[in-house]
């Protein structure tokens, strides 16, 4: 039996701003470049679907992706704001990722101009300090440069958010870099600690996971930040049977749709319903060449296996990585 899914919504993705970073377990690796559709149509094609949604299909998601940098002008950041209103969802924290690095002045003169704009604070990433985090984000001088925003939000009175990225070289950073973030003015609206996710360009990272006997093992200083949705932090051996309470479960999917300036006209054109059904096929003849969940568990699911992951999908993703490798067959859009 192919593994059965259900669709659930739609995540629209633009690739508007370049990235000036080349992370190491970067998500949406696919290319660093920008888009060259102005975001006024991407914004329009989007109202639209949201109309579609509130018009009677409230069983569908509709979220947008709009990077991989969020080095946006006002316009654009201003029409992201008004995204996330039809979602219900403020936008008032700007993610430092992919950022371009500036002068002194400049970097003032952007700050005043984000903040005028009811930006009130700034997420970070970062994957240990000094040069390791460097080296994970692929550019010299990243860590000081992201922290140098912090401290300046932060005198500023903004406030900031943080997610530190634990693997086996970062670990022991851990308390110097918490000493640094600590030291900062302002305050701190989220801070957590996860592992990376099994996707992308991070999935050639397993050697840096962590283990059960790391995990169970973290000093409170660092296990007290497992927070919120990415918390439970179990190896695939713990996983695997929890896994099989619901395995016959369809897996429910956001199905994610690219939009570029080589398909927009064709977006435009077309009704929702068809571009959704249109998705919907795309994703269902991907996973129909799967194996069932139970399938792929029994053939490569490692029952023994003591390294660390935060969700199902990353362990579903690895199974299904693994099955390409031993029979071709490619894996389905995720």
């Amino acid at each position: 039996m192919p593994r059965a899914i259900e669709a659930r919504g739609l995540i629209f993705s633009l690739r508007h701003a370049p990235c000036a970073h080349i992370c190491r377990y970067c998500l949406v690796s696919e290319t660093r470049k920008a888009s060259k559709l102005p975001f006024a149509r991407f914004e329009r094609l989007l109202h639209r679907f949201y109309d579609w949604r509130d018009s009677g299909r409230t069983d569908i998601s509709i979220r947008t992706f709009i990077g991989p940098s969020f080095d946006y002008d006002i316009d654009t950041l201003e029409g992201v704001r008004r995204l996330r209103a039809r979602r219900g969802n403020p936008f008032e924290i700007l993610n430092l990722g992919g950022l371009r690095m500036r002068d002194a002045d400049a970097l003032k003169t952007w700050m005043d101009e984000r903040q005028a704009a009811g930006i009130v604070g700034f997420h970070a990433s970062l994957a240990g300090c000094g040069k390791v985090h460097d080296r994970w984000n692929g550019r010299a001088g990243d860590f000081d440069y992201q922290i140098s925003i912090l401290r300046i939000a932060g005198e500023r009175g903004m406030t900031r958010q943080e997610r530190l990225f634990l693997t086996r070289n970062t670990l022991p950073l851990f308390d110097r870099l918490l000493d640094i973030l600590e030291s900062l003015p302002g305050g701190v609206r989220s801070r957590i600690v996860t592992p990376f996710f099994y996707a992308s360009l991070a999935r050639r990272y397993e050697d840096q996971r962590i283990t059960e006997d790391i995990r169970d093992a973290l000093p409170e200083r660092i296990a007290k930040l497992r927070r919120g949705r990415f918390s439970e932090w179990l190896s695939e051996r713990e996983w695997i049977p929890v896994l099989m309470e619901t395995a016959g479960e369809p897996r429910k999917i956001a199905m994610k749709l690219d939009v570029h300036e080589g398909n927009i006209d064709e977006l435009e054109s077309a009704s929702c319903e068809a571009i959704f059904a249109r998705q919907e096929r795309l994703y269902r003849q991907g996973y129909d060449r799967m194996p069932s969940f139970e399938e792929l568990c029994a053939r490569y699911g490692d029952r023994s296996g003591h390294k660390v992951y935060m969700l199902p999908r990353d362990l579903e993703q690895k199974w299904m990585d693994m099955h390409e490798r031993e029979t071709g067959i490619g894996i389905p859009p995720d």
